[in-house]
């Protein structure tokens, strides 16, 4: 089998990674296994390690960043998160976008800033906060609809990663002294007053202009600002900067569109829905718009149709400012009246946030036409816990990927992400979700400083798994070194595979320690598994199996950067779950009984969520006739809003019966039954009253105990 052999190791503290590392240069000739600390302070006569290290050559200063893929303590390039907005003078539509960043889940210091409007959120005063952190090198992510978007040459330059913007310059609007050039014009509104935007160019400095299309209107009077212009002013800084994509067509956009159109779908077949962006009438950056558009329209119609199972008409886009004279049959109203002829439209705005388009144009637009429109609150992508982690991934790829370490005999092995996919491509570099999640699984399992009083040793190890495939197998006989200390559960069906799969034991053989993980459920799309057991009879359509590949395709970016503790449970107790429920859903108060089978020991309550929502519980009363067990609140949308944790473990003894008490928020998924017998007992419903103050004697929420 190949191996990788690295006679010369970067060595760099990674949170709770251990490293160490094998010397091979002058003077050292083998060296018995230390750590870091030790040996970085016998090359370095002392010198304090806050560095990284390249052994037998220079200090590189080369980031082995982790976040997320491990929990770091220490990092070396000091990382920041700049999510930059568009801005508003209003605060309804500032405050979702404040709440979506300040929910995003990162070890790193997060920022915000607004491109216009907001005087004192700036992207500048933002990069002024990365830089008294001490950050030396910011993500910048824009929390745009569009990376076509006329907005991005802005960031551009106020992040300094172009010179000017008078390359874009249309045209001069006078000759006196001094010049004024205009850069680009597009038009917004302000307040509810229609503008012409335009960045213009002034002695070398370039402003923001607005000027009101209708006469007679200034700026002042209808909210605006005090000015007319505001300056694009480069960010002060010497943190390297990298700027990523805008939203474009993430799939986490795509499941809040799904969630916006489930709230409003009465008669799937009979609908279609009209999606709706801002836009632009500048030719050469509407393609942009149109694929990123196309591409949300495409994902939002097969996870409704094949992930949910809402057969859907169809699923159109449009927009508010096309190019009218090239294509009119985009806009907003035109789609609806086309789409109105055979099919009950359901317009979804795609808008950051609820402004004057989503609450007064587009509803004055449409005002005689019949449609189903969102209430307000529900207009935008914000508020909603997946616009933070579109954020995290978006961030989490421009950050080093983390080696697993390994020693072979006295060899320390490095070995990256890229090194497993291509021993499992066979050469060529193929990295499938299984081969993330075993990758993943072995760097949060090394992790374990308990299990590990120092990096793994190949011989000492094996590793037990539930998921047949060539992906996990191959890679964790790459890891190991071995095929003979690789294990797989007996009846593991590698075409019926679920979630009960995705389980793994790692065994430190000379102690007989070990670390069980499973994967977190909620991270399996819709359908997932159906979708992929019918790929696998070859029984699939189509469309069918197009739809799984697109699932396949998320699934691989939640194993490869989503935070550790959001894709993996340490098993470390007896757990009782009911398994996910289904639709209809809404939020209430349920009471019942829990009688479990065996006994179940518990730290936190999981509640399955609908997808593409914030569905969770916000309080649990857990009691018997004599006592109570647990009483515990939610802690808002924080990391694994999913959960309430207990301040210790509670016990449930074999075959008795507790009481429950549980109030949901949100979407949760629900068993529509009064009784329901689980692998871990049986669970009742006495009564479930909804928001409305309806009641049910057949709704038990879909619900684990588990530490």
């Amino acid at each position: 089998m190949d191996r990788i052999k690295k006679t010369s190791a970067v060595v760099a503290i990674t949170g709770i990674v251990l490293f160490s590392v094998i010397v091979s240069f002058a003077g050292i000739a083998s060296a018995e296994q230390m750590t870091p600390e030790e040996l970085f302070e016998n090359l370095s006569g002392g010198w304090a390690f806050n560095g990284t290290m390249t052994v037998g050559e220079e200090i590189t200063g080369g980031n082995p960043d982790n976040y997320p893929l491990v929990e770091p303590n220490k990092n070396y390039e000091q990382i920041g998160i700049l999510v930059m907005a568009h801005g508003s003078p209003s605060d309804s539509w500032c405050a979702p976008v404040r709440a979506a960043v300040q929910n995003v889940s990162s070890p790193y210091p997060v920022e915000l800033g607004f491109l216009e409007f907001v005087p004192n959120e700036t992207i500048n005063v933002a990069v002024d906060k990365l830089d008294e952190a001490g950050v030396t090198k910011i993500i910048a992510v824009p929390l745009f609809i569009s990376s076509s978007s006329g907005h991005i040459a802005e960031l551009e330059y106020v992040l300094g990663l172009r010179e000017d913007l008078s390359e874009m310059s249309m045209m001069s609007t006078t000759q006196q002294e001094p010049v004024t050039n205009v850069i680009s014009t597009m038009q917004t509104s302000v307040e509810g007053v229609e503008l012409e935007r335009s960045v213009i160019s002034r002695e070398g400095r370039f402003f923001v202009s607005y000027m009101p299309i209708s006469e007679g209107i200034s700026i002042t009077q209808h909210g605006g600002g005090t000015e007319e212009e505001e300056e694009l002013v480069p960010v002060d800084t010497t943190a390297e900067i990298v700027l990523t994509n805008a939203i474009d067509d993430h799939w986490a956009i795509a499941d809040i569109l799904v969630d916006r159109t489930v709230a409003l779908s009465n008669d799937p077949a009979n609908e279609t829905v009209v999606l709706f962006a801002h836009g632009t009438d500048d030719e050469s950056d509407f393609a942009g718009w149109v694929n990123s558009s196309e591409s949300l329209a495409e994902q939002v119609k097969r996870k409704l149709k094949h992930g949910l199972g809402v057969d859907i008409e169809d699923v159109r886009y449009s927009f508010v400012f096309p190019n009218e004279t090239q294509h009119s049959d985009l806009l907003v109203k035109a789609v609806v009246e086309n789409v109105s002829a055979t099919s009950y439209p359901i317009v979804i705005p795609l808008m950051v946030s609820e402004g004057y388009f989503t609450n007064i144009k587009i509803p004055k637009l449409l005002e005689n036409l019949s449609h189903a429109y969102p209430e307000r609150g529900e207009r935008a992508l914000t508020p909603h816990p997946d616009v933070a982690e579109c954020i995290e991934l978006t961030a989490a790829k421009e950050l080093s990927y983390p080696p697993v370490l390994i020693y072979d005999g006295e060899e320390l092995l490095a070995i990256t992400i890229e090194d497993a996919g291509k021993y499992h491509g066979e050469g060529v570099i193929e990295i499938c979700p299984c081969v993330a999640c075993a990758f993943r699984s072995t760097l949060r399992a090394f992790s374990d400083e308990e299990l590990w009083d120092a990096i793994p040793q190949r011989g000492d190890l094996k590793f037990i798994t539930g998921h047949p495939s060539d992906g996990h197998q191959m890679t964790f006989e790459y890891i190991l070194g071995s095929t003979e200390d690789l294990v797989i559960k007996e009846g593991a069906d590698i075409v019926n595979i679920t979630a009960d799969n995705y389980d793994y034991t790692f065994i430190r053989k000379s102690t007989s320690d070990s670390v069980e993980l499973k994967v977190n459920e909620t991270l399996f799309p819709e359908r997932f598994f159906e979708l992929r057991t019918k790929k696998k009879l070859g029984t699939a359509t189509p469309e069918e199996t197009k739809t799984f590949k697109m699932l396949k395709g998320e699934l691989k970016e939640k194993f490869m950067y989503l935070p550790m503790t959001r894709v993996f449970d340490e098993v470390s107790g007896t757990s009782f779950g009911t398994g996910e429920g289904t639709y209809p859903s809404i939020y209430g108060v349920h009471e019942g009984t829990i009688t479990p089978s065996h006994e179940v020991v518990a730290n936190k309550m999981f509640t399955y969520h609908c997808k593409g929502t914030g569905g969770h519980s916000k309080y649990v009363w857990i009691y018997n006739d004599s006592e109570t067990l647990v009483e515990a609140h939610w802690d808002g949308y924080t990391d694994g809003y999913q959960n309430i944790s207990f301040d210790s473990n509670i016990t449930l003894e074999t075959g008795k019966t507790y009481n429950y008490t549980i109030h949901t928020g949100s979407y949760p998924q629900i068993h529509h039954t009064d009784r329901l017998e689980t692998n871990d007992g049986v669970i009742e419903c006495t009564e479930f009253v909804d928001t409305n103050g309806k009641s049910y004697g057949d709704w038990i929420p879909a619900i684990k105990l588990l530490s």
